[in-house]
């Protein structure tokens, strides 16, 4: 049974994965709002991609329902 490596990102491959700068990004992980990361030693920041994937689906809005956003008549 073979093994595929995981690839880890680093904050600025991670943040053009996921469509932000790297200062974006580095400001939601220190506020506890972006993705899971793993800290690789010192002050390395690395991000697995099924984490940078799972936080993504977690952003995904519902579909609005086009009756509830019509404009109610006004009276």
């Amino acid at each position: 049974m073979s093994h595929t490596p995981r690839r880890i990102l680093r904050t600025r491959e991670a943040a053009a994965y996921l469509g932000l700068s790297p200062s974006t990004l580095e400001k939601r992980r220190l506020r506890g709002e972006g993705p899971r990361f793993i800290r690789l030693g010192g002050r390395a920041i690395g991000y697995r991609i099924e984490d940078l994937d799972g936080w993504l689906d977690q952003l995904v809005e519902p579909r609005a329902d086009p009756v509830s956003r019509r404009k109610q008549p006004t009276r």
